[in-house]
């Protein structure tokens, strides 16, 4: 009777687990968006392939191109889709990471899936920022170096094969340059323990520099400094976006948090006998060694950000299939901690996700997009994304709210009071911006001369640790007067 209830029981909380999972996910595909970042990568996205107009040309954010490349290719590919769009792309790449970790390590697919998806929760996986796409085409680097290195291929095939994973890793640098410390050491690993090493670093090479030539190749068309502006734009602004030392404090012991939760699986890890007491396998010292250099990576960023631990936590997620797989080697107790978390960060997402949901069907984009048809609209610190969602053409090149702020310092005002002097047809304000002093009172004195309301809406105010608060989402648009 004892094996029979043991089973039932299993059998219960295998299907309380499922539900969970479904609706948790559901809460993700309900939303067009559930990040700010991902809406601003697709926005760049457009104007390049519909305007034509290189990254900085016509938005700036401080990304690589690349990232503006795959987010706008796959904006343009699920136009149709109303919502869920950045979840599909989530959890695509997620499977793929799967495939290609079963593919190394031998590991089981769907447990590799599952653990990403659900124990990923703290790091906001499914929301589709650049961490879950990193992940995958980090870990196609090094497949493909792998392969290229370990395989007994012709010599052809070889080349061939190392020349595909530098050309992956010079995409992968430029959707983050911190992906570069990421497979530093990885990489290192197989490109040099391996026969020929110089043939393998001089083929890697190549194919990095024929990627970053294809890549940048719009742009050395274009001519007229076009690249040198790319690069001087970005230089600029990263230095004045660098983390103050406050942050960086915050960020370490958010990381240290995390490490915290996730140490028992990394000390059975490190601890096994293939780590220790014996010569370790190849793919697992490849393993370790890509979760050694992603931790400083996340701490390089400088900003305590959840979603910056999906770096380090793609390696460990593979640590501990293989590690379950083991018989023995991974107690139930060892999962613990990371559970606990995975649950209570898994029911803020939810609730969060809902809040937003019910915010964003206030909001009439459909209205917006018509009144705007198409005319310029300048934006004076509010939410990017109903850009995105209407369809909006952005006045100033600084577009997200705080860009200004962050390069103009105490001349933001004036910028503010030079685009304004272009009379843009439309501006857009945070709700009750002039009241509430969230919009300096010589500009609030502009648009009370020049232009009139027409449209407001207030969502409601729920303070949350997700990056987007559900007021952030208020504003009101204002015309100008004939």
């Amino acid at each position: 009777m004892s094996d029979l209830q043991n089973i039932l029981r299993n059998k219960i909380f295998v299907f309380i687990i499922s539900l969970c999972s479904i609706f948790y996910i559901f809460s993700y595909l309900i939303l067009p968006f559930s990040t700010a970042d991902t809406t601003f990568y697709a926005l760049i996205g457009r104007g390049m392939l519909q305007e034509h107009m290189l990254p900085y040309q016509y938005v700036f954010d401080h990304k690589p191109v690349g990232v503006y490349v795959l987010y706008g290719v796959w904006d343009a590919l699920t136009a149709p889709l109303p919502v869920g769009k950045f979840t599909v792309l989530a959890l695509l790449s997620l499977a793929a990471f799967a495939a290609m970790a079963r593919s190394i390590w031998h590991t089981r697919w769907l447990w590799v899936f599952a653990a990403l998806v659900l124990l990923g929760a703290p790091f906001e996986l499914l929301a589709g920022n650049t961490e879950t796409l990193l992940i995958t085409t980090e870990l196609a680097v090094i497949w493909l170096t792998r392969k290229g290195t370990f395989a007994t291929t012709q010599q052809t095939n070889r080349a061939l094969l190392l020349m595909a994973a530098g050309a992956t890793f010079g995409l992968t640098v430029n959707i983050n340059y911190l992906e570069g410390i990421c497979l530093f050491l990885p990489v290192c690993f197989l490109l040099l323990t391996n026969t020929r090493p110089l043939f393998n670093v001089v083929l890697f090479a190549l194919g990095t520099c024929g990627g970053l030539v294809v890549l940048f190749s719009p742009y050395l068309v274009q001519g007229h400094h076009a690249l040198a502006d790319y690069f001087t734009l970005q230089h600029t602004f990263l230095h004045s976006y660098s983390a103050k030392l406050s942050k960086r404090i915050k960020a370490v012991l958010l990381l240290a948090a995390y490490l915290a939760v996730f140490s028992p699986i990394l000390i059975k890890w490190f601890g096994q006998k293939s780590i220790l007491k014996t010569a370790p396998t190849p793919d697992t010292t490849l393993l370790t060694l890509w979760f050694v250099s992603s931790v400083p990576a996340v701490l390089l960023s400088g900003h305590p950000f959840s979603h910056y631990s999906g770096l380090w936590f793609a390696p460990v997620s593979i640590m501990l299939v293989l590690l379950a797989q083991q018989k023995g080697a991974l107690p139930i107790g060892a999962l613990a901690p990371a559970c606990a978390l995975t649950l209570f960060s898994g029911g803020q997402e939810i609730q969060v996700n809902l809040t937003l949901h019910q915010n964003l069907e206030k909001i009439d984009y459909a209205k917006v997009a018509n009144m705007a048809a198409g005319q310029k609209v300048l934006n004076i610190r509010a939410h990017h994304a109903h850009y995105y969602m209407a369809n909006l053409i952005s006045a100033d090149r600084y577009l997200f709210r705080d860009h200004i702020d962050i390069i103009f310092k105490k001349q933001t005002t004036q910028h503010y009071l030079d685009d304004l002097a272009q009379r843009p047809a439309f501006v857009m304000l945070p709700y009750a911006g002039c009241q509430t002093g969230a919009i300096e009172q010589p500009v609030c004195a502009v648009l009370q001369s020049h232009y009139q309301q027409v449209y407001a809406v207030r969502t409601a105010h729920k303070k949350t640790r997700h990056k987007i608060d559900a007021s952030d989402l208020s504003f009101e648009l204002y015309k100008i007067r004939n």
